[in-house]
């Protein structure tokens, strides 16, 4: 009836279970069997969808980039056109004032050779002893008359040349300006890369030649993506929908000269 010594069973339990090894267990049978033909064709399937969708996607935003790069690069180009334009009717109010001012310079100087002449018949002029005294008061009166009118005229002259020369420096320092771009215009040019996760869906996975046969013969032509009877500058000018329309740009309508804006500013100025 007396236990086994320690050691005894000691080893006796090391010889049933050794330290620091499980027992073996076997292994279970997987229950999943192969997979089947159909798995398989589906996720081939969804795989090349996939793989299709993102070749498209990847499409559409390098075709993004590249129209943003190209409409920044016009509203470059539209930036110096308006300002070569201005430039241009900045040209016309000096030569069509400054041709005011030629004109009275030229008459100033002939006037006052013409009162030069006249003050010397006053002080060197003589007529014949014996000449009746209604005839010299008749070339006195001629004279006086003369010197009054050329003296007029040297001062309306040189009024018109002060006025032309005022309206000139009025029209180009507050009418007549060039159009030059604010920070906001400036910032309103460029685009940032994730601007093209705002747009559609349907443009972002848009197959490239199928639909455009689907939407016709006009598609993708450029410049105007808008109704017909749209008005000026409210519809959009790219498929994206990101960009206006400048036809409504005052430098780039095309009208005739006598009906341009600073046209009838000068005009209005040659009545003062």
């Amino acid at each position: 009836g007396r236990p086994p010594p320690l050691r005894l069973l000691s080893g006796a339990l090391t010889q049933q279970a050794p330290v620091g090894r499980l027992p073996h267990k076997p292994a279970r049978a997987s229950a999943a069997g192969p997979p089947t033909t159909a798995a398989m064709v589906l996720g081939e399937a969804i795989g090349s969808v996939a793989i299709g969708a993102s070749g498209v996607w990847g499409y559409n935003r390098e075709n993004f980039m590249y129209d943003r790069e190209m409409r920044q690069k016009q509203e470059f180009t539209v930036v110096g056109m308006r300002l070569k334009q201005a430039d241009l009717w900045r040209e016309d109010v000096r030569d069509m004032l400054g041709l005011t001012e030629k004109k009275m310079d030229s008459y100033m100087v002939v006037n006052c050779l013409q009162i030069g002449f006249i003050i010397t018949l006053f002080t060197e002029g003589r007529l014949e002893p014996g000449t009746p005294e209604w005839l010299l008061w008749l070339y006195m009166l001629s004279l006086s008359g003369a010197f009054v009118f050329l003296l007029q005229s040297i001062w309306f002259a040189m009024h018109a040349s002060i006025v032309a020369q005022g309206s000139s420096t009025r029209l180009l320092t507050q009418l007549v300006r060039p159009a030059i771009p604010s920070w906001e215009q400036l910032e309103a040019m460029r685009t940032y890369a994730y601007a093209y996760e705002a747009v559609p869906a349907a443009q972002m996975l848009r197959v490239p030649i199928l639909q455009t046969m689907s939407e016709g013969a006009g598609a993708g032509s450029g410049g105007y993506s808008g109704h017909a009877d749209a008005p000026p500058g409210s519809a959009a000018a790219d498929p994206w929908g990101l960009e206006r329309r400048g036809d409504d740009i005052y430098e780039l309508q095309r009208r005739p000269l006598p009906a341009a804006r600073h046209m009838k500013l000068i005009r209005e100025a040659m009545r003062h």
